[in-house]
């Protein structure tokens, strides 16, 4: 598999344990240069802000406690507006696929997330706003 991840600098964003860890495994293995996670959307943003590690896409969970992933979609599209931003979710019903489109989110992946998919998102992401 060709990996869309290659060379990539990801942020993982994540209040799961678990999940975090699992998606930081699948990136490494698909040769991200670099990953660096967080548990919360308040933590990804002063990730981004102080600039310490360079992210060229964010992947983060949908439903966290405190900021959304949603709203950290929305912080961090105006602040960046061409930054790839891939939402993780556990949600697969209609009313989710049109809040996320609502919102202008450009790609999620449904849980359990598997490394061909995620593959295929991120080169979606790269296709479009790289």
């Amino acid at each position: 598999m060709d990996s869309a991840v290659s060379r990539l600098n990801v942020l993982v964003v994540d209040d799961d344990d678990g999940m975090r860890h699992l998606l930081c495994r699948m990136l490494k293995r698909m040769d991200a240069a670099g990953v660096v996670a967080t548990a919360s959307g308040e933590q990804a943003l002063h990730q981004l802000e102080s600039g310490r590690n360079p992210v060229d896409i964010v992947i983060a969970d949908w439903n966290m406690p405190g900021m959304s992933g949603l709203e950290l979609f929305k912080r961090v599209r105006s602040a960046k507006p061409r930054m790839p931003f891939l939402l993780v979710t556990g949600r697969d019903d209609a009313a989710s696929i049109v809040a996320a489109r609502t919102n202008g989110i450009p790609a999620y992946v449904v849980k359990p997330v598997s490394p061909q998919e995620l593959n295929a998102k991120i080169a979606f992401l790269r296709k479009n706003l790289g």
